[in-house]
């Protein structure tokens, strides 16, 4: 189901899975997974996908997530615990009841981080023929910590992969392995210490969204990795 089991730190990363599919070492998805297929997602799967191959330019998942943050050359988000619902206070009144119903309301709007949730990043990127490649990854914050997540990048399998130069002219060469290179300190340090609720809860309607803002997604990942060019 995977394109493959592992952890994506880098662009480097991202892009050794990209060439491991052009050159038919790795699978790309063809297609959206199946209700049953999402079930499966665990830490570590990971997704490529060509946008006109596959038909399809957003991924769905099934899953609640939070709004996106922009890590390096990623954007990631956090899962979100669905399950929690406000308690339904007592009424004794009509009075009472309209301003339970309003705090229920308030409180609806609230969320919180899904205890050993996974956290999801995507990276996209134009190639020099035109071809828009995707790539979605999942993994948890335990895994990474303890290491038992390979990068492609350092996979015996695909480490003697090398990227043509010129074939991804969005991203330099030279910045490829700079990616998120913080990432466990920042899981240290900002999830360690990070509130257990959020503003906004969304879903993958979410993605729908992106279009009525000034800045669609891919704008905001284009953003990201010309960031990371100007250092």
């Amino acid at each position: 189901m995977e394109t493959y089991i592992g952890y994506i730190k880098t662009p480097q990363d991202a892009l050794v899975v990209f060439e491991a599919c052009r050159r038919g070492q790795l699978s790309r998805v063809q297609r959206r997974l199946s209700s049953k297929e999402r079930v499966h997602i665990q830490s570590g799967s990971v997704f490529a996908w060509d946008e006109r191959e596959a038909g399809m330019r957003r991924w769905t998942d099934g899953r609640t997530w939070s709004p996106s943050r922009v890590l390096g050359s990623f954007l990631t988000y956090r899962e979100l615990d669905t399950k929690r619902r406000p308690r339904r206070p007592s009424s004794s009144s009509n009075h009472s009841s309209c301003s339970n119903m309003l705090s229920l309301s308030k409180a609806s709007a609230a969320c919180s981080y899904k205890r050993d949730g996974l956290i999801k990043q995507s990276f996209s990127i134009c190639t020099a023929t035109n071809q828009k490649l995707h790539l979605i990854s999942y993994y948890s914050k335990a895994d990474v910590l303890a290491g038992r997540l390979k990068q492609p990048s350092m996979d015996p399998m695909l480490g003697h992969i090398m990227v043509p130069k010129g074939l991804y002219p969005e991203l330099n060469p030279l910045d490829t392995s700079g990616g998120h290179s913080a990432t466990i300190h920042n899981m240290r340090h900002d999830y360690a210490h990070s509130p257990s609720n959020c503003a906004t809860p969304t879903s993958e309607v979410s993605h729908i969204a992106w279009g009525k803002l000034p800045s669609s997604e891919d704008q905001r990942q284009l953003r990201a990795i010309q960031g990371q060019l100007r250092l």
